[in-house]
């Protein structure tokens, strides 16, 4: 007779009625005695009777053994104890914090990085403006908030979002109207100075996960906020954290790369004892173990895998979930899927909970909270509730899973390592990957329109609209909102087309009918024909030309297109597509990607294939046919700098203070000429390698590759310091006042004056004394010999890379996606833009713009528009004329 066990009380919780139901599934087989379950399920009688006692969930194998020992559907009780899992168990007291960072509140639980925290403290104490560097996942912003801020007392912590002067103004409104005090700050930037100093004596601010501002900020408020951050160090302590892979981005901001010198800090992977005490402190800080097993298997497989520290904390809370007593077991951590699953199945057991409509809507959420890589990583996104057009129960439910974070009017991933971890998700971005960056930019420019009073010149037109069309389905309520106005615009357009068209036919009846009576009507008549006939073959020619611009992919095809719209309409636009097509034809790799554009010797990148050894290889190739030479070995987070003209000397950065120059003469064994620690960082080297320049405390100074003394020039207040290209002096800018003063001076102290402006300037040497000067602030170019202008150009971004052809008869500039060329001869000029590609590095050579694009592969782009037309014909494709030039009669492209 089996003994009566103790009934339950009531089921007023899903897991008491869970239980509940286990009782009575027993009592259908028989009521067995849980000694007979326990052989028949291989498991104590305790065990399984624990699993009905109701006070927590039972494993899954558990539920399982005693499903299948009272004859019950195993695989109907596995799916109800997964929906159960996923409706958000009791994990509230849990001591760690899962995907989340610990924030300063969580200091009494967050073990590990004591001797981190402790050095952090001290650097931030010696200098006013500190940069945080790690991994994603390494614990960075976990380090800022419970290590840091938590230790230093007064302190202000953001994110810069998609709007870096909103957050700031919110932060620090302290009861005024956060609109008030955005506008000041938009005002001015060293606004954010004053408001620092008046919240406190010694404030800390600190702006966590600062690559968002390379990733959702637009320019002018990543400038602003560079700015703002620069100046206001001093008045409060400034701590920036940003992911290792956005380290160069910080050094494209002169600003920046002058306040970190000597103030970075790196974040690096925990030891063993620091995984250890991160692990267990916590625990035991609530009365609860871990078996020592589990402690060894989560070092194990935490130790040497980047960015696994968010995956160890989210499974350790599922752990504590499935904990026995007090105890943490390794039966619970492999019951939650392990570091390596447990997060991709608790994305999956909330998945698959998910009604279909939910499901496709959840899907829909995932996308839009991440922001695709643009040669780097994807990174998460945060955007506004209003951008999410779905239920509230659908976040409330994403978020009790921790997944997501709801916090006042946004969302966001709970952590980046999402992106990596949950397979589907994987698949979702990479499968629909060009579409997400589409929905992005149609997410921006609805956000545009709406800000600038709908106005109808921001709309999609052509190609584009097309393109925002095709994305419907995904579309919130105001992205739709911004395609249909466009899709209006655009039929207005066509109906004001289709009116002006019958209003020319009918007049040309008129003229027809008059024509024998007056010749001067049917002169005039014929002429409005041609022209309605020339501005309809532009229309076409130009809508071609975009068509054949988003086709680069598929090279040959895009530049029968391109050659098709230059034959029925010789448009600028046409022409540039035709050599920008063909350009993309010519594209192509060296090793595994050029890192810019060769010349008497070739870099390209080289992953380490030795797992015993770490850092990148950039290899060397010679000659005209490009033999492969020897290599330079930079350490991890390292990167090649600077390359001299002749390809004989070679800077490399090898950690935040310090350099080594590379003597490159013998390429098949390129040596180490020095190494420099805490010496300035070197802004450029002459076109021999014979002669390096930086600033060093506002002090230009110069010094030879080898040498080991640096000579100071007697001069102050100086920003940029670059070599003259034959090495014979050092160009360089000062501030005086609100002015900066462009200078040459000679090795031995001799200044001559070039010009003066008042707003921040750039500088790039040439050959036979060449010089450009870039008025930043303006978007103006201008290019001297001496004090000869040679050139003046306007509308070239702030961040525009100018560059000198080696024989100094051309100048180019590249920003992003956009390229210009300008003889300096003849004064002609050349702009080109290439959607969906974005250039690294751009030279002119012997009638060629050579251009490495981000991804590794050379473009030969041809200036000599009837070679480039003759290189089309010879490998011409088929066009489709009917689709790209309706009612106009094909015409031959090739004579």
């Amino acid at each position: 007779m089996p003994r009566l066990e103790r009934p339950l009380v009531e089921e007023d919780t899903p897991v008491r009625k869970f239980a509940g139901d286990l009782r009575r599934l027993r009592h259908v087989a028989g009521l067995p005695s849980y000694r007979e379950l326990g052989r028949l399920a291989n498991y104590s009688p305790a065990a399984l009777s624990e699993a009905v006692a109701g006070r927590r969930l039972p494993s899954l194998a558990v539920t399982r053994a005693f499903v299948r020992a009272c004859g019950g559907d195993v695989e109907e009780w596995t799916a109800r104890w997964r929906e159960l899992a996923a409706e958000g168990p009791e994990d509230g007291d849990a001591p760690y914090v899962g995907l989340a960072a610990y924030r300063v509140t969580d200091a009494d639980r967050f073990f590990g990085r004591e001797a981190e925290v402790g050095r952090l403290l001290t650097l931030v104490r010696e200098r006013p403006f500190v940069g945080v560097f790690g991994a994603s996942g390494a614990g960075k912003s976990s380090l800022l908030r419970a290590g840091l801020a938590a230790r230093w007392g007064e302190h202000l912590v953001v994110t810069p979002g998609a709007d870096p002067i909103t957050e700031l103004a919110a932060a620090l409104a302290d009861g005024r109207s956060a609109v008030e005090v955005r506008a000041e700050l938009a005002a001015d930037p060293e606004h954010l100075r004053v408001l620092l100093r008046r919240s406190g004596d010694d404030l800390l601010l600190v702006v966590d996960q600062f690559e968002e501002v390379f990733t959702l900020c637009g320019e002018d408020d990543r400038s602003w906020l560079v700015r703002a951050l620069t100046h206001a160090a001093g008045a409060a302590r400034v701590v920036i954290g940003v992911r290792a892979d956005f380290y160069g981005h910080c050094a494209r901001h002169p600003e920046l790369l002058d306040a970190l010198h000597r103030s970075q800090a790196l974040v690096g992977p925990m030891t063993a004892e620091q995984l250890r005490r991160a692990v267990v402190e916590p625990a035991a800080r609530r009365g609860a173990s871990l078996e020592n097993a589990l402690v060894a298997r989560l070092i194990s497989d935490v130790a040497g895998r980047p960015g696994a520290l968010p995956l160890a904390s989210h499974v350790l809370v599922e752990t504590w979930r499935r904990r026995r007593g007090a105890v943490l077991t390794v039966a619970a951590y492999e019951d939650a899927g392990g570091v390596e699953h447990a997060l991709a199945r608790t994305a999956e057991q909330v998945y698959d909970s998910l009604p279909e409509p939910d499901r496709h809507a959840a899907r829909q959420v995932f996308q839009r909270l991440v922001a695709p890589g643009d040669g780097t990583e994807d990174t998460r996104r945060r955007v506004t509730r209003a951008e999410l057009d779905v239920s509230d129960a659908l976040l409330d439910r994403l978020a009790a899973a921790r997944l997501v974070t709801v916090d006042r009017d946004t969302v966001e991933l709970t952590h980046e390592a999402l992106l990596s971890a949950w397979p589907r998700l994987v698949a979702w971005l990479d499968e629909d990957r060009d579409a997400l960056r589409a929905h992005r930019r149609l997410t921006a420019a609805a956000e545009a329109w709406r800000a600038h009073g709908r106005d109808p010149d921001a709309l999609y037109r052509g190609v584009h609209l097309d393109q925002a069309h095709r994305l419907a389905p995904r579309l919130n309520e105001a992205e739709r909102e911004f395609v249909d106005a466009g899709l209006a615009a655009e039929r207005e357009r066509e109906a004001q087309r289709l009116r002006g068209v019958r209003r020319l036919r009918r007049l040309v009846a008129c003229l027809a009918a008059l024509a024998l009576l007056l010749a001067s009507t049917a002169v005039y008549a014929v002429t409005a024909q041609r022209a309605a006939t020339r501005e309809r073959n532009q229309a076409l020619s130009l809508r071609a030309a975009d068509a054949a611009l988003d086709l680069l992919t598929r090279p040959r095809e895009a530049a029968a297109l391109a050659l098709a719209a230059y034959r029925v309409a010789p448009t600028a636009q046409a022409r540039d597509a035709l050599l920008l097509t063909r350009a993309a034809g010519t594209a192509s790799t060296l090793g595994q990607g050029y890192t810019r554009v060769p010349g008497h010797v070739a870099v390209t990148h080289e992953i380490n294939s030795d797992p015993a050894l770490s850092g990148l290889d950039y290899r060397l190739w010679v000659g005209p046919d490009r033999r492969r030479a020897g290599v330079v070995t930079v350490p991890p987070n390292g990167f090649l700098n600077l390359i001299s003209a002749d390809g004989s000397t070679a800077v490399a950065v090898l950690r935040p203070d310090e350099f080594a120059v590379w003597d490159l003469r013998d390429p098949d064994a390129p040596r180490r000429a020095t190494t420099l620690t805490g010496w300035p960082f070197p802004q450029g080297i002459d076109a021999a390698g014979t002669l390096l320049t930086a600033v060093e405390d506002g002090v230009a100074v110069h010094w030879h590759p080898g040498g080991t003394t640096r000579t100071r020039l007697p001069v102050a207040g100086v920003e940029i310091a670059m070599p003259l290209d034959d090495g014979t002096g050092v160009a360089l800018t000062r501030r005086d006042g609100d002015r900066r003063h462009v200078e040459v001076w000679s090795l031995d102290g001799r200044a001559t004056p070039v010009l003066s402006r008042t707003g921040r300037v750039g500088l790039t040497t040439g050959p036979g004394g060449l010089l450009a000067v870039s008025d930043l602030d303006a978007g103006h170019l201008t290019v001297l010999r001496g004090t000869d202008v040679l050139l003046d150009a306007d509308a070239i971004p702030e961040r525009a890379v100018v560059e000198f052809a080696r024989d100094g008869t051309a100048v180019t500039a590249t920003y992003r996606d956009s390229v210009w060329l300008w003889d300096l001869r003849s004064g002609e000029a050349l702009s080109l833009r290439a959607p969906g590609v974005e250039f690294s590095s751009v030279r002119y050579e012997r009638g060629e713009l050579l251009m490495v694009e981000t991804r590794g592969s050379l473009w030969r782009l041809a200036v000599d528009l009837d070679r480039v037309i003759r290189d089309v014909c010879a490998d011409l494709v088929a066009v489709d004329w009917a689709a790209h030039f309706p009612g106009m009669p094909q015409r031959p492209l090739c004579s």
